[in-house]
């Protein structure tokens, strides 16, 4: 079998020197990049990190930006409280601890300037969350790299830092991937140090990473509560009571620090954001009435059409949990997918934080495939070689901006340096305004409203890609379309990707 559910994990692949005593867990990524393959791993993993966390720029979600960056933006002073999304924000159900991350960023790189460029700090963020999702793996990878069978070890590293989903969601840092990495990088130290015999220090790091990961996305809580569950019954059976408690207590801790006390200094008072955020969705149906609810086995299809693995992620779930329902990894996964299968509101993005864990069990799922079915390990390079040809493929869409209106938000920031009026209709959504600069000026504009030329100031006109209004005799200034395809593509497709262009009232930049 290539998959085993048992817990006894003493075991390192790994031939390199050990730090001294008690120190190996405070190093677990030098030791790991001792190795040779591990690293060369790595520095593609962040290569490729540092080029897609420019071309693959902007939120992966509305909520990753309106819920981290605007939030931000307010606290820097430069976003009015009028302009946020005030339903989430007066109701001040919505963590504030990476909003505070965005913050201190922002405030290190206005040490070495007078003028920040929001575009630098988010390329910073995105470039730093890459690495972390990159490290969360290798040292999760470690943790369980004997679980794996020999020679499919190469595969187990390839399918976790290289598929396609894993590469575009890393640099991101939504909600979503970045509990989900904590939450990975948690297990992986506490799961290598399970057989640490008076090591208490893997115990501690993790229960600090998996409070910090409820307080970027609540809904974490119920891998963490499965977690907890498994180690309480272990903890029992190998009369290492003291060592439970210690996780717990480490746990309540880091949630009293990152969410309780950065909530009370965001939000100038004492909130319960987790209480808050469950009334406001669960209690008062808001999400289900104002999103749209899904059956219960939605996800099934929702994950299977991510190929070339999605389907490799259904079957191997569903056999990790029937199979081996005490497994640690069991605890973790099942709540989770459970407690999402259960609202009546669902995102594929909602389940992003156990993609870390999809390769561990699919690694499972083709040894026990190639051992029962011979005709499946005799094609099973084919099967490879075609999963990864569709994988390179998907690849490509990382030279694509997450988000399409940030090419315009960029265009404004770097051509138009002096005061400057933007007239323009779009909804709040698409008002990006963590990028504009101070001295830019968006007026809400409908079709026919006199768009007047200020003395003294730039005056630009933004139309919306799903306007039918007719385009303005001006210059085109920018479109987010290169080389023309704006004109020879089908008006049904440039108008479905979420941009909008820029023609030129008056310029006064020369002058």
């Amino acid at each position: 079998m290539a998959f085993s559910g048992r817990t006894s994990i003493h075991f390192s692949f790994l031939t390199c020197a050990p730090y001294p005593k008690g120190q190996e867990f405070f190093f677990p990524l030098l030791s790991i990049l001792q190795n040779k393959t591990y690293l060369r791993y790595a520095i593609v993993a962040c290569a490729i990190a540092v080029v897609s966390s420019w071309t693959n720029f902007g939120h992966l979600c509305g909520d990753e930006y309106s819920q981290i960056f605007e939030f931000a933006a307010w606290k820097l002073g430069y976003v009015a409280h009028a302009d946020l999304r005030l339903w989430e924000f007066d109701s001040q159900m919505r963590p504030s601890i990476q909003v505070w991350m965005v913050v201190a960023v922002y405030r290190l790189v206005g040490l070495f300037t007078n003028e920040v460029n929001p575009f630098a700090v988010n390329y910073i963020i995105y470039l730093a969350s890459g690495i972390f999702s990159i490290a969360s793996i290798l040292v999760f990878t470690n943790a369980f790299f004997h679980r794996v069978r020999e020679g499919y070890r190469n595969y187990f590293i390839l399918l976790s830092l290289f598929t396609w989903l894993v590469l575009y969601s890393n640099t991101h840092f939504n909600s979503e991937n970045i509990c989900g990495h904590l939450l990975l990088l948690a297990v992986g130290l506490f799961y290598g140090g399970l057989q640490k015999s008076g090591r208490l220090f893997p115990i501690i790091a993790a229960g600090i990473l998996l409070g910090l990961s409820f307080s970027c996305r609540f809904q974490v809580g119920f891998s963490i509560l499965g977690l907890v569950t498994w180690f309480f019954i272990s903890s029992w059976k190998r009369k290492t009571f003291s060592h439970w408690i210690l996780l717990s207590l480490s746990i309540l801790l880091s949630i009293s620090v990152f969410t309780l006390l950065a909530d009370y200094f965001f939000y100038g008072r004492f909130v319960l954001s987790p209480y808050n955020y469950y009334y406001q969705n669960i209690v008062t149906g808001t999400m289900n009435r104002d999103s749209g609810v899904s059956p219960w086995f939605a996800y099934l299809f929702m994950v299977s059409i991510y190929l070339p693995f999605g389907p490799l992620y259904v079957l191997a779930t569903l056999r990790q949990v029937f199979r081996f329902p005490f497994d640690i990894l069991t605890s973790i996964i099942a709540p989770f997918v459970l407690f999402h299968c259960l609202i009546g509101h669902k995102e594929i993005r909602f389940l992003l934080p156990m993609i870390g864990f999809m390769p561990i069990l699919m690694m499972g799922t083709l040894g026990e495939l190639a051992h029962r079915f011979r005709s499946f390990q005799k094609h099973l390079p084919l099967i490879i070689r075609a999963l990864w040809s569709v994988n390179i493929i998907a690849c490509f869409s990382m030279l694509i901006p997450a988000a399409t209106e940030i090419g315009a938000w960029h265009y404004l920031h770097d051509h138009y340096k002096k005061p400057t009026l933007l007239y323009y209709e779009g909804s709040q959504h698409q008002k990006l305004l963590y990028y504009r600069r101070p001295n830019l000026q968006v007026i809400v504009c409908n079709e026919g409203d006199p768009t007047p030329c200020s003395p003294g100031f730039n005056a630009l006109l933004a139309i919306d890609a799903k306007s039918k209004e007719q385009r303005p005799n001006l210059p085109q200034v920018y479109t987010f379309f290169p080389f023309g395809l704006d004109k020879i593509l089908p008006a049904s497709i440039s108008r479905s990707i979420g941009h909008f262009d820029i023609y030129e009232l008056q310029n006064i930049e020369s002058k």
